[in-house]
């Protein structure tokens, strides 16, 4: 009898561990970051996870590519954590509007990875007014528009932004009250051009211009407007 017990508890411990060897929790993918947006004119980054298993990643939109390599075959093993890093391309966004695309993680799990290109520049000042949404819930704008406004006395200002491939900004049109000062093209990086005013006194109405900036392929308007000196002393 003490033998026949035995014999029940080893195979029951064996049974155990055979369980627990093929439950599905022992996998894993975890991701990091979980959500991608990138600006307009950012062509290329990188995401990582780690995984217990053998990994492919597949595009799942045209205008994303992985460069180098795009899956990992190994030999599962719980102890046996995997860190990788995959490294993608995007075309730039010239559609004016936010994307989505994916690219499909295939390891024990299926896992799309969520990607955003934004239709704008990163622009810093001014800062953005969000005309429409793609993913409200989600703070994901799909149109944006960059507006800077200007008191009639105002004589001076500026305009901030990062860009990731060679820019220009250039005055759009006739707008004599605007100079643009410095220069206004560049290598990628954080820059500003300033650009001087000329106090709108003579006028009971507002007026505005607009500056093209341009990164690469991609070209954003940004609105300038000065107040009517009226309407500040109304005010």
């Amino acid at each position: 009898m003490y033998k026949i017990k035995t014999l029940f508890i080893v195979v029951s411990l064996l049974s155990l561990v055979a369980s627990c060897a093929d439950d599905p929790e022992m996998h894993k993918f975890s991701l990091d970051p979980g959500t991608f947006v990138l600006y307009a004119d950012q062509t290329s980054g990188t995401f990582s996870f780690e995984t217990y298993d053998s990994w492919t990643a597949v595009p799942q939109v045209d205008w994303i590519t992985i460069d180098g390599d795009n899956h990992l075959d190994v030999a599962y093993n719980y102890m046996n954590l995997y860190h990788s890093t995959v490294t993608f391309t995007a075309l730039p966004n010239t559609t004016g509007r936010t994307r989505l695309g994916t690219i499909l993680v295939k390891t024990y799990y299926s896992s799309a990875v969520p990607f955003y290109q934004l239709g704008v520049l990163n622009v810093l000042h001014p800062r953005y007014t969000i005309k429409t949404w793609l993913d409200e819930k989600a703070h994901i704008p799909d149109e944006i528009l960059y507006e800077l406004t200007d008191s009639a006395n105002w004589e001076k200002d500026s305009i901030c932004f990062k860009v990731e491939k060679d820019w220009e900004l250039e005055l759009v049109g006739d707008a004599p009250w605007i100079e643009l000062v410095g220069n206004t093209a560049g290598p990628k990086g954080k820059n500003r051009v300033d650009f001087n005013l000329t106090p709108n006194t003579n006028t009971e109405s507002g007026r505005e211009a607009k500056l093209k900036l341009t990164s690469g392929e991609v070209s954003n308007e940004i609105v300038v407007r000065q107040l009517p000196a009226k309407k500040e002393v109304e005010e």
